[in-house]
């Protein structure tokens, strides 16, 4: 069996943004993370993602362990995005698969993986995808009222805004798809005058999302999970404010209504990946996945937790105490490799 893994840091060294010492965006100790993996017999090597050579070796089937970035404006993922496709060109095996790293930060393509999956349990969420301002005014059939509109990076609550009606709707969309540039615009007024019937660029070409609203709930969860463990948080609302994601209003809690954890897990397994994170509302009736993330995601969940749920058969049990995210990192990266979820990857999404 192949115990060889190789591991991607950025520029900086790091391979996986975590909280630590109560900074967030510190980094992960990957000494500790190639500790465990030695523990468990697997040969870990650590590369920078401008190291990869592909003339000078082939990576076919190889293991290749990576994260994401949160640099302002993307420009380091776009760069991490160009390797990690090389690789999987090549027959590397991407822990996780490039289409999860595609959609961080994507929530256009994060609503593509949902309309694929099979899971029919997560598609009362809906969403539709734009790409300019004038994708959404030429739409046919769409009212767009009582909806949530989002940028496609949107994080921590930001780009987020609730519309009630078709006015705020094309208010709120030029605004969060703005792209405006002073040059080319003034070159677009030019050619209008040159060319009869030109039509000018968009000024406004941010990818956004459009989804549909769930009215009155004070919470939501944050489920993470990590293998077969499955950490919770609860995430409160603001006073008169929808949003849940960046309140700072949370809680650990251990007392989870009924469901949500089957819920969660119905939703990681539908997803051939290590690890995940979800972002679940509920009503009282039924469970909603709002978002959810692959890489790169918040480490606050687990490392301020005093718990953790496993599955025992059709049950599930509370485990008292504290957690390593690199102890349970690399767990559950073992568990994905031995386990050969990888080998789950057809052509469609399962």
């Amino acid at each position: 069996m192949n115990k060889n893994i190789t591991l991607l840091t950025d520029y900086r060294g790091f391979f996986y943004t975590a909280v630590k010492n109560g900074r967030d965006g510190a980094n992960t100790d990957i000494e500790s993370i190639e500790k465990y993996f030695s523990e468990e017999g697997y040969n870990l090597t650590i590369k920078r993602f401008r190291d990869i050579d592909f003339k000078a070796k082939n990576y076919s089937n190889q293991y290749i362990l990576y994260q994401s970035t949160e640099d302002r404006g993307l420009r380091y993922k776009d760069y991490i995005e160009d390797i990690l496709l090389g690789l999987k060109l090549q027959g590397a095996i991407l822990i996780p698969d490039f289409r999860y790293f595609r959609a961080h930060h994507n929530k256009v393509f994060m609503e593509i993986l949902r309309d694929l999956s099979e899971n029919e349990n997560i598609k009362n969420m809906s969403a539709k995808g734009f790409g300019s301002y004038e994708d959404l005014k030429g739409a046919p059939g769409n009212r767009f009222t009582n909806v949530v509109i989002k940028t496609a990076s949107a994080a921590a609550g930001r780009g987020v805004r609730l519309i009630r009606t078709k006015r705020d709707i094309k208010k709120c969309a030029k605004k969060i798809s703005r792209s405006m540039n002073f040059v080319e615009a003034v070159k677009d007024v030019v050619k209008s005058f040159i060319w009869k019937g030109y039509i000018p660029q968009s000024q406004y070409r941010k990818k956004f999302i459009v989804q549909n609203f769930i009215t009155d709930l004070p919470c939501d969860y944050r489920v993470q999970v990590y293998g077969d463990k499955y950490y919770v948080l609860l995430r409160s609302t603001r006073k008169k404010n929808f949003r849940a994601s960046g309140s700072g209003h949370y809680e650990w809690i251990k007392d989870l209504p009924s469901g949500l954890l089957d819920f969660a897990d119905s939703v990681f397994r539908c997803f051939p990946t290590p690890y995940i994170s979800l972002d679940i509302g509920y009503d009282g009736k039924d469970y909603y996945l709002f978002e959810f993330q692959f890489v790169s995601f918040g480490s606050m969940t687990l490392d301020h937790s005093d718990c953790y749920f496993m599955r025992d058969k059709d049950r599930w049990i509370m485990h008292e105490g504290k957690s390593s995210l690199e102890r349970e990192l690399v767990r559950s990266v073992i568990k994905y490799i031995e386990e050969k979820k990888y080998l789950s990857y057809t052509n469609s999404v399962r």
